[in-house]
């Protein structure tokens, strides 16, 4: 299953059949959208931390000091 981690865009196996042809749905999506997609093989849509995106990537960037 692919989804879009930016917007409710998604593709699996029913509206898709082939892995082929999700994946090239999903890289005409980001081309289009610029949104980052998630490919991992789960059924449910990932879920995103709800911080302001300095806060997490600070905690993910080491510390230059």
């Amino acid at each position: 299953m692919k989804h879009c981690l930016d917007c409710d865009w998604s593709a699996d196996s029913t509206d898709l059949p082939s892995q082929c042809a999700r994946s090239r749905a999903a890289i005409e999506h980001h081309v289009e959208t610029g949104h980052a997609i998630d490919s991992t093989e789960s059924l449910v849509r990932p879920t995103v931390p709800d911080i302001a995106g300095e806060i997490f990537v600070r905690d993910l960037v080491p510390s230059s000091d």
